[in-house]
């Protein structure tokens, strides 16, 4: 080996599930599998959406919705599983109501989540359940969906104040003089 061969050069270790890159990865998931469910759902629940998409009903997007359901089940907890939930879920270090309404969201859509799961597999067992069970569980399914949708909008509006509030602290900051002493 000559004096000027370099050495081989190894990538930094990464680790995808370090709770710092899980975190967003489980977000990021959650909002992927969400979208689609919402959408196909939109589409079965609303028969002249669905006709002015597709033409009609489609198997495709009944079949798509529920493997859907099964991905926004599977990989949410695939990571729970291989993070931990104390990794994931550690209580901030510093308490705000913007963390307490964060901590309040997830709890919130944690069991928002699994009611979809459990109404969801109802659905798709349709023959199985007494025809009682099937009507309350598309019933609950449908107005979760509504809840869900109004969670998002409290989400993204939460997001956008926060956003706006740290400009203007910034703002704030970097116009106040320093005093020298």
């Amino acid at each position: 080996m000559s004096s000027c061969a370099s050495p081989k050069l190894h990538p930094p270790h990464f680790d995808v599930m370090s709770p710092a890159l899980a975190r967003p990865l489980l977000h990021t998931v959650h909002l992927l599998t969400f979208a689609a469910l919402l959408v196909t759902g939109l589409l079965l629940f609303v028969p002249g959406l669905r006709v002015v998409v597709t033409g009609g009903y489609s198997l495709w997007i009944r079949e798509t919705h529920r493997w859907g359901g099964v991905v926004f089940a599977a990989l949410p907890a695939l990571i729970v599983l291989r993070c931990g939930l104390r990794n994931l879920f550690r209580p901030p270090a510093r308490r705000t109501l913007r963390t307490l309404w964060q901590g309040m969201h997830v709890a919130i859509t944690f069991v928002m989540s699994a009611v979809f799961i459990g109404t969801g597999c109802v659905m798709w067992g349709r023959r199985a359940v007494p025809e009682s069970v099937l009507d309350a569980s598309q019933a609950m399914h449908d107005w979760f969906t509504y809840a869900a949708v109004v969670l998002v909008a409290a989400h993204l509006l939460e997001v956008g104040v926060a956003a706006v509030v740290a400009r203007i602290t910034a703002g704030v900051t970097a116009t106040t003089p320093h005093s020298e002493t």
